[in-house]
């Protein structure tokens, strides 16, 4: 490995770093900040997933190396996002068979 190879991966893991640094501020301001939603706590919920989701895919995109692996990840994906979709009407079709008997 080259110099100039390790010093691309030097700047690269120090700039995540940086965003994570970034990403834990911006969590912690956000636990302070009165997000009145009419007494729900869903804009508080959200932006904080929000943030974590984009530092959980900094940390797995160069950390864990998946940059390289994308056609593998988003077949992964979908298929988490049908079983969770087919898991979420699980309890609507029970409804829906008591129903008709």
């Amino acid at each position: 490995m080259s110099n100039k190879n390790l010093g691309h991966h030097i700047t690269n893991y120090r700039n995540v770093f940086i965003y994570l640094l970034i990403g834990t501020a911006l969590t912690v301001i956000a636990s302070y900040v009165d997000f009145n939603v009419k007494d729900s706590i869903a804009g508080a919920i959200f932006v904080g997933l929000l943030i974590a989701t984009i530092k959980g895919y900094l940390v797995a995109a160069n950390f864990m190396h998946l940059n390289s692996e994308k056609k593998m990840i988003y077949w992964i994906l979908m298929l988490t996002v049908f079983f969770l979709v087919l898991l979420l009407f699980i309890p609507l079709l029970w409804n829906l068979n008591s129903l008709s008997y």
